[in-house]
C-alpha cells in the first residue's frame, strides 16, 4: 500500500511506501487522497509525521518542506521591509540599532535574506546535537530523518507566520494612516521583527509532537523508561535553537548590511 503526496505548488506527485502497521496506527481513513504539503501542515500533521518515517518520503518531502519555509520567510521579509521603509520615507524613522534594509539601494533584500538563511543556518548548527539526542534517548532515526523533522518545524513556523502577517500589516498601517510618534513605531517595528520567533513556537510544537511520536520505535521496555527522557531532550534542543536563531539572524543582517555598503 502506498501514499501519494503532492506539493500544492508542483504538479508532480510522490509515491511513498509506508509500513502497513504504521498506516493502521497513525493514519485516518481515505488515505488515497493526495493532499499537498501545506495542507498536511495545516490539517493533518499526524499523517505527515507518518510519511516522514519512510526514508523515500523523507527525500521527496524535505526539499518541498524547505521550499515552503523559504517562501514563507521571503514573503515576510518583503512585507516587513516595505513597512519599515514606508515609515522611513514618511517620518525619517528607522529602528535604532537595526542594520540597513533600504528599498532604494543594494540593502533592500537584507532582512529577508537574514531571516531565511539565519533560520536554516541555526537549525543546521544544532542538527548534530538533535541527532545525538535522538540516539541517546534510544529512538531509531537517521540524520536524514532528523533533518526532515527539523525542516518540517521550519515549514510549520513559516505557514503560521503567513497567517500572522495580515494582522501585523493591519496594525502597522494604523501608524501610517494615523501617525502616533516614534514610540509607537518603535514598538510596532519590534513586534514585526519578533513575529518569526512567535511563529517559531508553532514550529517547535510541530517538532516536539513529531519527534515524540517516534518513541514507539523503541522497545516496549525501553519506551517506558526513556519516553520522558526523550521529551526533556527535545525541549532542551528547542531551547538551544531558540537561543541560536536570534543571534544568527542579527549577525547575518549586520553582515549583509556591511556588504551592501552600510558600515555600522
Amino acid at each position: 500500500m502506498t501514499f501519494l503526496v503532492a506539493n500544492s505548488d508542483l504538479t508532480d506527485q510522490v509515491e511513498c511506501p509506508v509500513v502497513r502497521d504504521d498506516i493502521s496506527r497513525h493514519t485516518p481513513p481515505a488515505v488515497e487522497s493526495r493532499p499537498g504539503v501545506v495542507e498536511l501542515l495545516l490539517h493533518d500533521q499526524q499523517r505527515l509525521n507518518t510519511l516522514l518515517r519512510d526514508e523515500h518520503c523523507q527525500r521527496e518531502l524535505l526539499p518541498r518542506l524547505l521550499a515552503v519555509a523559504i517562501t514563507g520567510f521571503a514573503v515576510y521579509g518583503v512585507v516587513v521591509t516595505a513597512i519599515l521603509n514606508v515609515w522611513r520615507s514618511q517620518s525619517g524613522y528607522w529602528l535604532p540599532t537595526a542594520p540597513a534594509a533600504f528599498w532604494n539601494d543594494a540593502s533592500v533584500a537584507n532582512l529577508g535574506l537574514a531571516y531565511s538563511l539565519g533560520l536554516i543556518a541555526a537549525h543546521g548548527i544544532c542538527l548534530p546535537s538533535f541527532y545525538f539526542y535522538g540516539l541517546l534517548a534510544g529512538i531509531k532515526i537517521t540524520m536524514l530523518g532528523v533533518a526532515a523533522h527539523a525542516v518540517k518545524s521550519m515549514a510549520a513556523g513559516a505557514v503560521a507566520l503567513i497567517g500572522f502577517l495580515p494582522i501585523y500589516v493591519a496594525l502597522a498601517l494604523t501608524s501610517v494612516v494615523f501617525p502616533q510618534g516614534a514610540h509607537w513605531q518603535s514598538s510596532t517595528a519590534a513586534i514585526g521583527l519578533a513575529l518569526p520567533l512567535l511563529a517559531g513556537i508553532v514550529g517547535a510544537t510541530s517538532l516536539y509532537e513529531g519527534f515524540v511520536s517516534l518513541a514507539d520505535t523503541m522497545t516496549s521496555r525501553r519506551c517506558v523508561s526513556r519516553e520522558c527522557f526523550l521529551r526533556r531532550l527535545i525541549l532542551a534542543w528547542t531551547g538551544c535553537v531558540a537561543f541560536v536563531v536570534p543571534v544568527m539572524i542579527y549577525s547575518l543582517w549586520h553582515f549583509f548590511s556591511n556588504l551592501s555598503g552600510h558600515v555600522g
